[in-house]
């Protein structure tokens, strides 16, 4: 497209957002520069296949990368007040988060955007599978995975739909979807945030730029969401009140209409609930039908790592819900199980958040609690009272000692509300070495 043509553009980062952006650009007819912390020996075979290099800084991000530069292009692992975007403000460059770059270029398609602190992969799924059954082509993108950028290129679709994180909304200028959504607020990243408003404040950057035409989907169960004077015209869902979809006791609906029973979702848990109301708004108001909504309710499983039952042996279930990596993730995950019933293992890199939150649910629901990683020391001070805790070290560990303990009836829920780079990749690895070791104790019931 003729924005790109002629302009020399800054792409700051080089993970997979920002390869895509820079083969977008490319595309466009733009030169590039590309910065990136990493050192160039790791970087040579990443950049080898792109064209219209003007420029490269590697292990770091110097000043003088900013020479002759029209806009800058971030990755998400940057912050807003890094002092090269600082800047480039100054020198008054443009400074545009990967996603709004390639919602520039389809501009004009339909799109459903989805923050929150938790529930963003699955409702950004669902979204797009209501509307596919619908018979909208849609693409699913953004934080989930696939770049935003990525998904430009293919240009195989109708309408998108993004799950976008507070570090990508932070730098929203223009970007204006169709239908954005706030699922839910509990504390997270607050290593990166100065605080849990500052927070809000960067995931509600999405809905800034929304005019009456478009739609702001948000959790009436949270007056920190409700509350949001934003633009677009609001809608709410609720698992605990009438609203434009909720809960009617065990039945969604969507306003009037019913849609199916919380029995005959897959998903379980009313955090999931919340979420499947929240989709069916987004879906709606890009032109899903309550059929299909309801139809692709029925036969979305979710996705790996969420509040996934990976094995049932002599009548205990095992829980993988590894992408539980906040406090309020893992008080949502505890609030489906009857009291008393759940062996929950915490733990790993805290992120500073404030674990006594969890306690109230934890009292309720837990049996024993069983503490691994870095920060387990500080969230036993903070449950300290609230269930039974056993200091166990690993997640191997944890594991045996939980399966001595539950008996039929019980749950073994894995969800950490923290972080999981001390021990492990990431959570994915985290909940693949917690299904392993569930699967392997099998043995004679007690």
């Amino acid at each position: 497209m003729a924005r790109s043509a002629s302009r020399r553009i800054l792409i700051a980062g080089l993970g997979a957002s920002g390869l895509a952006a820079a083969r977008l650009a490319v595309r466009e007819g733009a030169r590039l520069v590309l910065t990136d912390q990493r050192p160039e020996e790791e970087l040579a075979d990443v950049i080898s296949g792109l064209d219209g290099i003007d420029a490269t800084y590697f292990g770091g991000h110097p000043f003088e990368s900013l020479d002759r530069i029209d806009l800058v292009v971030v990755s998400p692992g940057m912050p807003a007040d890094a002092p090269l975007l600082i800047e480039a403000r100054r020198r008054g460059i443009a400074v545009l988060p990967e996603v709004e770059f390639a919602w520039r270029s389809r501009r004009e398609a339909p799109l459903a955007a989805v923050t929150g602190s938790n529930g963003k992969s699955t409702v950004t799924t669902l979204i797009a599978a209501m509307l596919n059954a619908a018979g909208i082509q849609a693409a699913a993108g953004g934080n989930l995975g696939t770049p935003a950028s990525e998904l430009v290129l293919r240009d195989d679709w109708d309408a998108w739909v993004l799950e976008i994180s507070s570090f990508q909304a932070e730098l929203i200028d223009q970007m204006a979807p169709h239908a954005a959504v706030f699922l839910n607020l509990s504390e997270d990243h607050l290593e990166r945030h100065p605080g849990l408003e500052a927070y809000r404040a960067a995931k509600l950057r999405l809905f800034a730029r929304q005019s009456a035409d478009d739609t702001a989907v948000l959790n009436l169960d949270d007056p920190r969401i409700a509350g949001a004077g934003v633009p677009g015209r609001t809608v709410t869902f609720s698992v605990t009140k009438r609203a434009d979809a909720w809960l009617d006791g065990t039945t969604l609906r969507l306003g009037d209409q019913e849609l199916l029973s919380e029995d005959e979702l897959k998903l379980r848990g009313r955090h999931n609930v919340a979420n499947a109301l929240a989709a069916t708004l987004a879906a709606a108001a890009l032109g899903a039908d309550v059929q299909a909504i309801a139809g692709a309710l029925r036969r979305f499983e979710g996705l790996p790592h969420r509040h996934v039952t990976v094995v049932e042996t002599c009548g205990v279930r095992w829980v993988d819900d590894s992408k539980a990596t906040n406090v309020g993730a893992a008080r949502a995950a505890l609030g489906g199980y009857p009291a008393g019933s759940v062996h929950l293992i915490l733990g790993g890199l805290g992120k500073g958040q404030d674990f006594s939150a969890l306690a109230p649910e934890v009292r309720r629901a837990s049996r024993r609690v069983y503490l691994i990683g870095r920060d387990a020391a500080v969230i036993a001070a903070a449950l300290d009272g609230a269930a039974p805790l056993e200091m166990c070290g690993t997640l191997a560990e944890a594991v045996a000692r939980a399966r001595k303990r539950a008996v039929s009836g019980e749950t073994v829920l894995l969800a950490p509300a923290c972080a999981s780079f001390d021990q492990f990749s990431g959570y994915a690895e985290r909940g693949d070495v917690f299904a392993r070791l569930a699967r392997e104790g099998g043995g004679p019931c007690r």
